[in-house]
Order: structure tokens, then sequence, then C-alpha cells
């Protein structure tokens, strides 16, 4: 996924300025997608030029700031990448347990606050996308309700269902991340903040038993 198809999301749902855009980066979308200033306007101009949105600056505005609208080719272009059937899922780069791989040699306090840190950073991450998820079902979220604004009454729970369920996505990869991270903080408390562990705290596959000359000569007379 590209930055801008991101944009063309949120000005779908209702014209904005690129200053609105980073306020609503800020506010939601960075939950999924982070981007500065330094990455919209740039973009938004390129969008221009494709003929993907247009844009207008109301003489009324003292600021000048310019309205981005998303034009009959760009509404084409977001609905054609929603429905394609690429890979949303690119190459995994978790550097967190790229980290933790190489984190072994490190002294056990060391360790400790490493994931603490991470446990502060989705404990933070779970109470804001939690309310990101209260707010959309009780109707007070101020993009929600431009996003139903248009949508035909019969069509709104489905709407509001759907907003849902990816902010769910958000809550639960926050809720794994902190058990994973007390569960390795109870596996030290257990050890005593030793490195001379005897016991691994997963259980070892179960082998499967090979199979027997007789029960293949038993089959193979089965099939004549």
């Amino acid at each position: 996924m590209s930055l801008r198809y991101a944009l063309l999301g949120f000005l779908s749902t209702t014209p904005a300025s690129g200053y609105m855009l980073g306020r609503k980066f800020a506010s939601g979308a960075g939950a999924m997608w982070e981007a500065f200033p330094s990455q919209i306007y740039p973009e938004l101009r390129r969008l221009e030029k494709l003929g993907w949105i247009e844009g207008k600056t109301s003489p009324r505005d003292k600021l000048r700031r310019r309205v981005y609208q998303v034009t009959a080719l760009g509404k084409r272009e977001l609905q054609n990448w929603v429905a394609g059937d690429e890979s949303a899922h690119p190459a995994e780069r978790d550097a967190e347990r790229v980290r933790f791989l190489f984190i072994d040699r490190s002294d056990i306090a060391v360790i400790r606050r490493h994931l603490h840190r991470h446990l502060a950073h989705y404990e933070q991450r779970l109470e804001q996308w939690r309310a990101h998820r209260d707010a959309i079902v009780a109707g007070t979220q101020e993009r929600m309700r431009d996003r139903l604004a248009d949508c035909p009454e019969e069509e709104k729970a489905f709407v509001t269902t759907i907003k849902c369920f990816a902010f769910e996505g958000l809550v639960r990869h926050a809720e794994m991340e902190i058990s994973w991270a007390k569960e390795i903080l109870a596996w030290l408390d257990k050890v005593k903040g030793k490195k001379n562990v005897k016991v691994l705290p997963f259980k070892a596959p179960r082998q499967k038993a090979p199979r027997t000359g007789g029960a293949q000569k038993s089959r193979s007379k089965k099939a004549r």
C-alpha cells in the first residue's frame, strides 16, 4: 500500500485540506498508516496532477488553504485498489522480534527494561484503539459521522461494523503484544534472573511414530 490510497480513502468520505488530513492521520489512521505533513502535501500534489483529486482555494479562507476532493477517476482508482487481488501483506519486517533474537547476550536488567518499554507502548496503544472502536460504536467519532452522512440508512449498521472490525484487529494485536511481554517477564521472575536455565518453557512437539513394515504389508494385502 502507498500513502496515496490512504489519502484517497479519507477524501472519499469528505473534502479536506492538507492540514485537516494531517490531523486526521494523527488522530485515527496513524494507528494503521503513519504519515507526516512533509509526506502528505507532496502526495496531494501528485494526486492532483494524476487527476485523481482536485483542489480549490476558498477566497473566504484567510489562510488560503487548498481543499481537495476525489474525482470520478480517483474513486475508480480507489475501488480498483480496494478490490485488487494482489497481496496486501508485504514481506515480514518485525524489528522488535529481530532485536529480541539477539538480546540474549544482554544483561537480564536490559532485557527487562526492553520488555517494560514494549509493554508500556502497547498499553497506551490499546487504550487509544479501544477508544476509537468504542467511539465508532457510539457514533461519536467525527470521521464516522462524516462517513455515514451520505450512507443509505439500511447500510449504516454494516458500515459501522466493518469500521469496528478494523479497530478490533488493532485492539487484539495490542492485547497479544501485552500478553507476550508479560509472559516473558513472568518467566524471568520464575528463573530468578539466571541464564543457566535447564528446562524450556515450551513443550517439544511429539514425534510421529514411523510406520512399521508389517502395517504396510497388511494394508497392501487389503488393497489386493
